[in-house]
C-alpha cells in the first residue's frame, strides 16, 4: 500500500511546504491529463509566429474530448490571424470542456486578423473558459462569441477583454446562450458593450465581480437578460447598463464612477420589466441622469447611494409611468427624483456629498497559481485507491494538498470520507457527464462523498451520480463564524422518479451558507429545503444567513421549502417548468422566505395556486418577479389559507402575466386565512395580450395603504443579507468551498445535504 501511495504523488514543490496564504480561492494546475497548446500542438506564444493553426488544431481535438477535456495555455502572447474556436455538431461534442490559461496578465491571444473579425468563438456547453486575455487591438469586432448551438451551465472567469467592439457576445446565429457565470472578468475599451445579449434565450448571464472600463455600455441587453452583482463600472460612455428588450433583472451592490449614466432603461416599451436595483453606489455620473427608468417596471430601488457631480441639477433620477418602490436611498441633491407613474418612497434622505464614500472597491484578484503537493489518482481508480490518497494527503494538513482525478468514470462502492479539519483540495477535470464522474455503486442511503465537519476542504470540477445514495454530505457544519460557499452547484434529480430533495440544509443557523449561481432542480420533489436548528426551532434568533444569489432551475415540484424556523433569501433565479407541477412554493410550517427578481415560468392550473401559504407561521416576501404561465390560460396567483394569525406576507412590484381576461387583484391575491394573515399586495402590474389591457399593461389594485413598519420588517431579510467571498475563519470553524459540482441524485437520495449534526 505504501508503494501505491508514493506512486500517486507527482508534485512536491518547495512552495507547498510554506505556510498557506489567506484561505481564498486559488488555481492549481496544469495537471498531467491536460493538453498543452505549446508542448502538444506546437504553438510558439512569442507574439511573432502565427499560432492560429496550432490553436485551432488543439481546439478541434478538444471538441471530441476522447482522452482529455482540458486545454492549457501557458504564459505567452499568441498571435492569431483568423477566428479560432470550437464547433459543435452533436450533443456530446464540446460537452464539459475547459480552456484555461496560466494567468490573464501573461497569457494573451492577440488579434492580427481582418477588421471586424472575432477572436474566439466558443461553441461549448457545461464548459469553462478562464484566465486568458483576448486583445482585439482595436480591429476585432468581438473578443468572445458564444454559439452557434444553444449552451448552458458555462463559466467565463478571470478573462480580460480589451480593445474590441463587444467583449462577450451571447448568441451569434439564432440560438440562446443561457446560464453563464461571468466571474472576475475585466472589459477594457469595448466600444459597443462589454457584454451583449442577442437572443431571447440568452438568459441568466450572471456578472459577478467584473470590471468595465471605458466601454460604451458595460452590459447591454439586445434580447434575453442578465444580472450584475458586485461589479465596478468606470467611465461608461453611454451607460453602465442598458436594454432594448424586457425580462427580469437585478443589479446589486455595484459601483459606478464617472459614467454617463448608471442604468438607462428608457426603452419606451409599454410592457413591464421587473427589476431590483439595490445597494449600488453611483458616483458623479457625467450625463443628465444617474438612473432613468422606462417601460412599466415594476422597480424595487433600494438602499442605493447617488452622489451627483458638483454642477449637476435635480432631478437626476427619472421614474417611469409604471410601478416603483424607492426604499432607503441616499442622494446629494434636494428633490432628486422626477416622480411619475405609481410610486412609493420610504426612508430616503439627502446627505452632504462630503460624507459619501467615492473610492472604488477593491476587486477580488484572479486567483493566484499555487504549487501544492498533488496526489494524481489513476484514471478510473476505485474507491479504495481514492480513499488511500486522501488518507496520505492528510499527513500534509495545513498545506492544502491536492487530490486530482483526471477525466474518466470512477465506480465508487463505499463512502469517500474527508476528515474534519483537513484542508484538502479534491479537483477533477470538469463537472459534467463527460469529464470527471464519480458514480455510486454501493448500498442505498450512504453518501458517496462525506465531508466531516468542521470542514475546510475545497471540492471542484466534479460530477457525482448517486443512484439511491446521497451525493455529497457535510456534517457538523454549524459554528459561529462558519462559512459554506458554493459556486455553480448544479443539483438535478433523476427522471422519471422525483428525487426527494435536491439540496437540504438541516439545522445550520450559526454558519453562513452562500449559494452563488445555483442550478438544477429538474425532477426534484423539492429543490431547496431549509430546516431550522435548535434555536430557530425554539423561536430564538441565530446569526447565520442562507442565500441563493442567482441561479436557474427546471421541473422541481416545489422550488423552496422552509420548516422549523428555517430562513432563506433568494435573488435573481429563473424557474422554468417543463412538467405539469403547477405549484412553485408551498409554505405550511414555520420560517422566513424572501424571493426577489425571480421569474416563474410555470404551467399554471385552476385548482392549485403558484404560491400558497397554508397555516404558515412566519414571513414571506415576493418582490420584483415575473410570474409567467406557460402552455396555460390560467394567471398565476398567490393564496393564503388556514390559520393566518402568525403569518406575514408581502407581494410587491411583480408582473403577473395574464393569458385570460378579468385577472384582477382580488383573483390573483386571495387572503382566505382565518383569521386573515397580515398581508399586502402592492404596486404590482399585469401584462399580456388580452383586450382588457391597454397597450398590454395595467396596474393591479393595492390591498391597502402600505404600513412603513410592516414593509421594513418584510424587506429586512433581503436588505440584511451580506454578500461575501471565501475567507479565513478561526481554527475549528467550517470554511468549505464547492465549485462547479454537478450532483445528480436518484429517487431515494438527496443531492447535497448540509447538516449541523455529526455522522
Amino acid at each position: 500500500m505504501r508503494a501505491l501511495l508514493l506512486a500517486l504523488i507527482v508534485c512536491l514543490a518547495g512552495a507547498a511546504l510554506a505556510a498557506p496564504p489567506a484561505f481564498t480561492e486559488e488555481f492549481v494546475g496544469p495537471f498531467p491529463s491536460w493538453k498543452n497548446v505549446k508542448t502538444d500542438y506546437g504553438a510558439k506564444g512569442d507574439g511573432i509566429a502565427d499560432d492560429t493553426a496550432a490553436i485551432q488544431h488543439a481546439l478541434d481535438e478538444l471538441r471530441f474530448h476522447q482522452d482529455h477535456c482540458v486545454l492549457y495555455f501557458p504564459a505567452g502572447t499568441y498571435r492569431v490571424t483568423r477566428t479560432v474556436g470550437t464547433k459543435r455538431a452533436a450533443h456530446h461534442e464540446c460537452l464539459g470542456i475547459t480552456v484555461v490559461g496560466e494567468d490573464p496578465a501573461t497569457t494573451i491571444l492577440q488579434w492580427d486578423g481582418p477588421e471586424g473579425g472575432t477572436v474566439f468563438k466558443y461553441d461549448a456547453w457545461y464548459a469553462k473558459i478562464s484566465r486568458l486575455t483576448l486583445d482585439g487591438r482595436g480591429k476585432a469586432a468581438v473578443a468572445l462569441a458564444y454559439g452557434d448551438a444553444f449552451s448552458t451551465y458555462n463559466e467565463t472567469s478571470d478573462m480580460i477583454f480589451t480593445d474590441v467592439q463587444v467583449g462577450m457576445s451571447m448568441a451569434t446565429a439564432g440560438h440562446g446562450q443561457a446560464e453563464n457565470a461571468v466571474l472576475r472578468c475585466t472589459f477594457r475599451r469595448c466600444s459597443t458593450a462589454g457584454i451583449r445579449t442577442n437572443n431571447y434565450n440568452s438568459l441568466d448571464i450572471w456578472a459577478w465581480y467584473c470590471t468595465f472600463e471605458d466601454c460604451g455600455y458595460g452590459l447591454y441587453n439586445g434580447a434575453g437578460n442578465f444580472h450584475a452583482y458586485q461589479c465596478l463600472f468606470l467611465r461608461s460612455t453611454t451607460a453602465d447598463i442598458g436594454t432594448a428588450n424586457l425580462m427580469t433583472f437585478s443589479f446589486v451592490n455595484n459601483t459606478s464612477i464617472g459614467s454617463r449614466c448608471f442604468l438607462d432603461f428608457q426603452s419606451g416599451h409599454s410592457w413591464g420589466s421587473s427589476t431590483t436595483i439595490s445597494g449600488n453606489r453611483v458616483i458623479e455620473p457625467t450625463g443628465e441622469w444617474a438612473l432613468r427608468l422606462g417601460n412599466g417596471g415594476p422597480y424595487l430601488v433600494m438602499d442605493n447611494v447617488f452622489k451627483a457631480r458638483p454642477d449637476a441639477k435635480a432631478p437626476y433620477v427619472g421614474m417611469t409611468w409604471g410601478d416603483q418602490t424607492f426604499v432607503g436611498n441616499t442622494y446629494t441633491l434636494e428633490n432628486p427624483v422626477k416622480e411619475a407613474g405609481r410610486f412609493y418612497r420610504l426612508d430616503e434622505k439627502v446627505a452632504d456629498p462630503k460624507t459619501i464614500d467615492a473610492t472604488p472597491p477593491v476587486m477580488p484578484p484572479t486567483p493566484p497559481r499555487r504549487e501544492r503537493a498533488v496526489y494524481e489518482v489513476p484514471r478510473g481508480a476505485d474507491a479504495a485507491t481514492i480513499q488511500a490518497a486522501i488518507d496520505e494527503a492528510a499527513k500534509r494538513q495545513g498545506r492544502r494538498p491536492v487530490i486530482h482525478l483526471p477525466m474518466g468514470i470512477y465506480q465508487i462502492n463505499r463512502t469517500l470520507t474527508v476528515p474534519a479539519g483537513l484542508d484538502l483540495q479534491l479537483i477533477g477535470d470538469g463537472g459534467s457527464e463527460n469529464s470527471t464522474v464519480l458514480r455510486w455503486t454501493g448500498p442505498a442511503g450512504a453518501p458517496l462523498l462525506l465531508l466531516e465537519g468542521p470542514s475546510v476542504a475545497v471540492v471542484r470540477d466534479l460530477a457525482i451520480q448517486t443512484g439511491a445514495a446521497t451525493g455529497l454530505k457535510i456534517t457538523n457544519g454549524d459554528q459561529p463564524g462558519g462559512k459554506i460557499f458554493a459556486d455553480q452547484l448544479n443539483v438535478p434529480g433523476t427522471s422519471p422518479a422525483a428525487t426527494p430533495v435536491g439540496l437540504l440544509v438541516n439545522g445550520i443557523e450559526e454558519s453562513d451558507v452562500q449559494l452563488r449561481c445555483l442550478q438544477g432542480g429538474a425532477f426534484c420533489a423539492a429543490w431547496v429545503k431549509v430546516v431550522g436548528g435548535a434555536k430557530r426551532a425554539a423561536g430564538q434568533d441565530a446569526p447565520g444567513q442562507l442565500s441563493v444569489l442567482c441561479g436557474a432551475t427546471g421541473s422541481a415540484d416545489l422550488q423552496y421549502v422552509v420548516e422549523r424556523g428555517g430562513r432563506l433569501v433568494v435573488r435573481g433565479v429563473y424557474h422554468e417548468m417543463s412538467g405539469d407541477a403547477p405549484q412553485a412554493i408551498l409554505l405550511n410550517d414555520r420560517g422566513i422566505l424572501n424571493v426577489d427578481a425571480t421569474r416563474f415560468s410555470y404551467k399554471t392550473a385552476p385548482d392549485r395556486p403558484l404560491v400558497k401559504a397554508d397555516g404558515f407561521r412566519g414571513q414571506f416576501a415576493l418582490l420584483s418577479g415575473l410570474l409567467l404561465p406557460v402552455n396555460s390560460a390560467h394567471t398565476a396567483r398567490v393564496e393564503i389559507a388556514g390559520d393566518g394569525a402568525q403569518a406575514k406576507l408581502l407581494v410587491m412590484n411583480n408582473i403577473f402575466w395574464a393569458n385570460e381576461q378579468g385577472a384582477t387583484a382580488d383573483k390573483i391575491f386571495l387572503n382566505a386565512a382565518n383569521p386573515p394573515a397580515a398581508a399586502a399586495f402592492l404596486y404590482n402590474n399585469k401584462n399580456g395580450n388580452q383586450p382588457d389591457l391597454k397597450n398590454g399593461f395595467a396596474h393591479l389594485d393595492n390591498t391597502a395603504a402600505p404600513d412603513p413598519a410592516f414593509l421594513r420588517a418584510l424587506l429586512a431579510p433581503t436588505r440584511d443579507t451580506a454578500i461575501w467571498l471565501p475567507q479565513e475563519t478561526p481554527p475549528g470553524v467550517t470554511n468549505l468551498q464547492l465549485h462547479r459540482l454537478m450532483i445528480t441524485a436518484g429517487k431515494e437520495g438527496v443531492g447535497v445535504e448540509m447538516t449541523a449534526g455529526k455522522e
